[in-house]
């Protein structure tokens, strides 16, 4: 844990970290660990506060992932890491504390899930460590992602963010970006891409060894196709766009 100095009124408090878990029969393990220093600020309404977070579990497949704005860079593990997710970093406040809880819903799904108190801004600073072939669903309300290594299914939802995500091995990307941007590089050909775009933009490079299925229904804006097409081809990528832009590159 990292101190946060005292600015008068009252001195730092531990507030306890609201997690549950639900183990299934899969004997799946999860262990949240927290440490937290708060300071308050003329007053309790202007309290701030750095929470130090960690949480790890095994025998995971699917990790669902609700964040706060801020920085996430999210890695796909060696493939020695079989199951092993880990989260960690820091997240910080002013006003209320935020809430956040971690838990094995289902065998082999983990999910996260964290959101800011009301009137009360928070923002993280987090890794998240998967294994190599887990699926990732993750929603982004803000901020920055930098994604690299995946080879299982990935879908984003995101606005006001900046994505960028390399060595992709997923073999499907689903991708709703409003306000923001993503880019995205892969190294095997994916057999599924299906984005929206709202106010946004996004580049995606795929292998160009392979021919693609395009189609797109475009609102406002373009969607710029430089990989190769063929019609009924398996390797598919369907793009909604509204006040866009597309890019295709084929790499």
């Amino acid at each position: 844990m990292n101190p946060y100095p005292p600015s008068g009124g009252a001195g730092p408090r531990r507030r306890p970290w609201r997690s549950a878990a639900v183990l299934p029969a899969a004997a799946a393990v999860i262990v949240v660990t927290a440490g937290v220093a708060v300071a308050a600020h003329g007053g309790s309404h202007h309290a701030a506060g750095t929470e130090t977070i960690s949480v790890a579990a095994r025998a995971v497949q699917t990790v669902d992932l609700l964040a706060v704005p801020g920085q996430l860079t999210i890695v796909g593990a060696a493939a020695g890491r079989t199951g092993r997710v880990t989260l960690t970093g820091e997240l910080n406040w002013t006003g209320s504390a935020p809430q956040g809880t971690a838990r094995l819903a289902a065998p082999h799904l983990l999910q996260l899930s964290y959101r800011c108190a009301a009137a009360s801004p928070c923002s993280a600073d987090w890794r998240l460590v998967v294994p190599p072939d887990a699926a990732v669903v993750l929603n982004q309300p803000a901020g920055h992602v930098v994604i690299s290594g995946l080879a299982g299914p990935l879908r984003i939802t995101a606005a006001s963010v900046d994505v960028s995500a390399t060595g992709l091995r997923s073999g499907s990307l689903q991708a709703v970006i409003t306000s923001g941007h993503l880019s995205a590089t892969f190294d095997v050909p994916p057999s599924q891409v299906s984005l929206s775009l709202v106010s946004a933009q996004a580049t995606l490079s795929l292998p160009g060894s392979v021919d693609y299925a395009v189609s797109d229904q475009v609102t406002s804006g373009y969607v710029d196709v430089g990989i190769p097409q063929a019609a009924g081809a398996e390797h598919t990528v369907t793009a909604s766009v509204d006040s866009g832009e597309l890019s295709l590159l084929a790499s």
